[in-house]
């Protein structure tokens, strides 16, 4: 039996970037800002390369009904990784949305990303990378 596919809420959003937030202020020894910016889908760079189908067509239909959340990402040395959000964003990106509202977190010196290596690793190079899995 498939398991429900719940989203997350705009207010567990900005609860999960701040949780997220404190982990990296931990993990990096640095503080990290937090703000919330609209970014174009083009300067998005995905931190995993496969989105479940399912979900992401819950998500497509949702976003037709006015689903909100922002994504989360980490701004580092001028790019923008998704860290939570990865659905939402494909989802805007195909359906043509200019902009996606995004919660930024941004390290307030500079620090080397762990992530950035394995985005650079599995070639991820955009949103149009990622494949759909079927679940």
């Amino acid at each position: 039996m498939r398991e429900e596919i719940r989203l997350i809420t705009r207010e567990e959003a900005f609860k999960r970037a701040e949780r997220i937030k404190k982990e990296y202020e931990l993990i990096h020894g640095v503080e990290f800002e937090i703000y919330s910016r609209y970014l174009p889908p083009d300067v998005l760079l995905p931190t995993q390369g496969e989105l479940s189908e399912a979900k992401l067509l819950v998500v497509l239909q949702e976003i037709k009904h006015g689903y909100d959340a922002p994504i989360i990402v980490i701004e580092c040395r001028g790019k923008y990784y998704v860290i939570d959000g990865h659905h939402r964003a494909f989802a805007l990106r195909k359906l043509g949305f200019p902009e996606i509202e995004a919660i930024i977190l941004k390290p307030k010196r500079d620090i080397t990303l762990g992530i950035a290596e394995t985005v650079k690793r599995r070639g991820l190079r955009g949103l149009d990378d990622i494949k759909i899995v079927r679940d």
